[in-house]
């Protein structure tokens, strides 16, 4: 009888150790953006072995499916913890296409694809909508996610952290809204899940993000890192009554070099803008429809609400942008000293006029191996110093 007593005792405390604990935690953070790299590395230099956390060993990685999405999983050493990471955006038109099917569809509701129904729910608030790229994309290889999960319960694995990056971190946020309302005889309830994603679009509305936020950001179990230079999470364009995204959709429109308007000038044309969003939004994922049915085959989705009010599912942990050397768009500028007397510079002899330089390193910003290095940055400062490259260089420089 006390042997039972014991085993049951250990049991229980490995189980309770095991499980997450609630707010951000940096090292976590950089595990799971380090295995974010995984992908990157592998199409760019075949192995991931110098990019992915020596604690972690990838056991599964998925087929690609429906619009070319794939997912792994890892485990730790101890095999007390496990990893879901989504892949990104690839450059297949099927994966853009996810991306760009931004209608508004119910966050509960019916998807039919060959007239075989895909029940769902992401939300149970009245007037809550999600991304039917997303959830579309979702449709197609969760049920190899919940096999991989049940796998890892069989494991004693209930501890399980869910990211991505970019279109992987949209992904990520949905996954976990859809696995909270599955019954317990699809799923255990002794899961314990949390999310870090990384760079990704909004993937709901005003009503789904505050749900969203209430029923996992709040508690400490999800978080979503950004760069404020990375254009990617400011889509898709949105707009509301929300000073915040009226902001951003500012930033997407009028945040040019050379290019400004009187503040009442661009009040009145966001708001005028604004009321189009919905009919342009809805519109142009119609034609999107009709090409992804020419790609996967028939399927039907929810009506598509008339709004456009995209929003995040969180408040965003901001990280610094990434430093890449400034390059003149005219080196003769630095031999024209009456140029050079007519441009201002700060102390460190950095022209303050920045229309004088390249901006083709600004898609750059969203590359994940950035977010690595902006997180080492911030958090690990010895580590960031000691990296070999600071910053993603493409493959042909």
């Amino acid at each position: 009888m006390n042997k039972f007593l014991i085993l049951l005792f250990t049991s229980v405390s490995a189980y309770s150790a095991a499980q997450h604990t609630s707010g951000f935690d940096a090292k976590e953070a950089r595990d799971l953006i380090q295995i974010c790299n995984s992908f990157t590395y592998l199409d760019l230099e075949g192995s991931d072995a110098a990019i992915v956390p020596k604690e972690y060993s990838c056991i599964y990685t998925s087929p690609a499916y429906g619009m070319d999405n794939m997912f792994q999983i890892y485990t730790n050493q101890t095999k007390t913890k496990a990893v879901l990471n989504f892949r990104g955006s690839t450059d297949k038109k099927s994966s853009w296409l996810e991306n760009m099917y931004s209608s508004l569809v119910p966050a509960k509701d019916t998807i039919y694809k060959c007239e075989v129904p895909f029940v769902y729910t992401c939300a149970d608030s009245q007037g809550a909508a999600i991304h039917a790229g997303y959830i579309l994309g979702l449709s197609y290889c969760i049920d190899d996610v919940l096999k991989q999960i049940q796998s890892l319960n069989k494991q004693g694995i209930y501890t399980i952290y869910i990211t991505g990056h970019s279109q992987g971190g949209a992904l990520a946020q949905m996954t976990r809204a859809y696995l909270h309302f599955l019954p317990k005889s699809k799923l255990s309830s002794k899961n314990s899940f949390k999310v870090y994603s990384f760079a990704n679009p909004m993937i709901g509305n005003k009503v789904f993000a505050q749900e969203y936020q209430e029923r996992f950001a709040d508690p400490g179990f999800s978080f979503l890192l950004h760069n404020p230079e990375d254009i990617v999470p400011k889509m898709p364009v949105s707009y509301n009554d929300s000073t915040f995204w009226k902001s951003n959709l500012q930033t997407v429109l009028f945040d040019r070099d050379n290019f400004s308007f009187k503040e009442s000038m661009k009040e009145g044309m966001l708001n005028m803008f604004g009321t189009k969003v919905n009919k342009l939004n809805n519109g142009f994922s119609n034609n999107v429809h009709n090409q992804l049915v020419k790609l996967l085959g028939d399927f039907r989705m929810p009506a598509a609400k008339d709004e456009a009010n995209f929003m995040h599912t969180s408040s965003p942990v901001l990280l610094p942008p990434t430093q890449y050397p400034l390059e003149l768009k005219d080196s003769s500028i630095l031999q024209n000293d009456s140029l050079m007397s007519l441009y201002k510079r700060d102390a460190n002899g950095v022209f303050e006029d920045k229309s004088l330089y390249k901006r083709d390193k600004v898609l750059l910003q969203h590359k994940p191996y950035n977010y690595y290095t902006s997180l080492l940055k911030v958090y690990f400062t010895p580590e960031y110093d000691r990296l070999k490259y600071k910053y993603f260089v493409l493959p042909k420089d």
